[in-house]
């Protein structure tokens, strides 16, 4: 399945493209979750993971009427990362019997060493609260390790274009390595260790991350933190290391959640959307959680454009 969606990527002829949705492929990635006796259920109020399936044409997308050029280029974060994708899904077989279930406080700080200079610009902590696995899913463990890696300033500015999509697939092709190589060197040690779907997995990754203090989410749905702001991608390893250092655990408050009463003045998204899809206010989910942009709207345009990216430009 994943090499499907590349083969339509880079073998696609605008209109005679017969797409593979990105949907499909997450589920099929998430059917490992089947090989396990017992999950961690989501809660009876949790969303269903939104859809990425756009309402255009293949003719229309922009990913699908690629040049020559831009897919050789693609071709070399793509490839990877659809790689590492199907090999981080193929660690969820059910079988891992763990042998130790907390860590050493020297442990965390090595782990966190190795994740820096693999490229990650934040780490934290949480235990997932059931509200935020989506419907129909489950967790192989009941604690987190989230992170981001940022994403050049520059080509994120041209936005939407060629050059801000490629930046944001490179960024998907550092997290898919990054939490393999993590998720292996926990397994090592004795742990659980699940890898998160990059491109989008089985729980909220933002709101994860805000939970876990990396920052806080704004108007535009993005999470906004104290370095690249939103100029980041998110991603998690399920783990059952009981004693991770959560914001709980070491009973701290998130210090970055100024950023609401700063989004309720800012507003610089709602503004520069194109097609005004940030909603003038969020609204709550019922989740815990708060839905900000109309997704049908933002999807489409988003599908045709490149990815659009115009929430990270107002950020910057």
């Amino acid at each position: 399945m994943f090499g499907q969606i590349l083969r339509n990527v880079f073998l696609g002829r605008g209109k005679k493209q017969t797409t593979v949705s990105l949907d499909t492929v997450l589920d099929s990635a998430d059917d490992h979750l089947k090989t396990f006796d017992m999950l961690i259920q989501p809660a009876p109020q949790s969303k269903p993971r939104t859809s990425f399936n756009p309402d255009i044409p293949p003719s229309e997308m922009s990913m699908m009427n690629l040049t020559v050029r831009q897919k050789l280029k693609l071709a070399t974060k793509a490839v990877p990362l659809m790689y590492n994708m199907k090999k981080g899904s193929q660690m969820y077989d059910g079988k891992r019997r763990a042998t130790r279930h907390e860590a050493t406080a020297e442990f965390i700080a090595d782990l966190e060493q190795r994740a820096y200079q693999m490229g990650v610009e934040s780490i934290g902590y949480v235990k997932v609260p059931s509200y935020a696995i989506f419907q129909d899913k489950g967790l192989p463990c009941a604690y987190a390790i989230v992170f981001t890696v940022e994403m050049e300033k520059e080509p994120i500015e041209t936005a939407p274009s060629f050059e801000c999509q490629f930046e944001v697939v490179k960024g998907y092709k550092n997290m898919a390595a990054i939490s393999k190589k993590l998720a292996q060197h926990l397994r090592r040690h004795g742990y659980d260790a699940y890898p998160g779907t990059a491109l989008g997995g089985i729980t909220d990754y933002p709101h994860l991350a805000e939970l876990a203090g990396l920052g806080a989410i704004g108007y535009h749905g993005l999470l906004i933190g104290p370095g690249a702001g939103a100029r980041v991608r998110i991603n998690t390893i399920y783990t059952n290391i009981s004693n991770l250092p959560t914001l709980e655990a070491q009973e701290r408050e998130n210090e970055h959640l100024w950023v609401r009463d700063f989004c309720a003045m800012c507003r610089k998204c709602i503004r520069k959307c194109p097609v005004e899809a940030i909603y003038d206010e969020p609204r709550p989910r019922g989740d815990g959680g708060m839905q900000t942009i109309e997704h049908a709207t933002c999807r489409d345009y988003f599908a045709a454009n490149f990815g659009c990216g115009g929430c990270w430009r107002s950020a910057l």
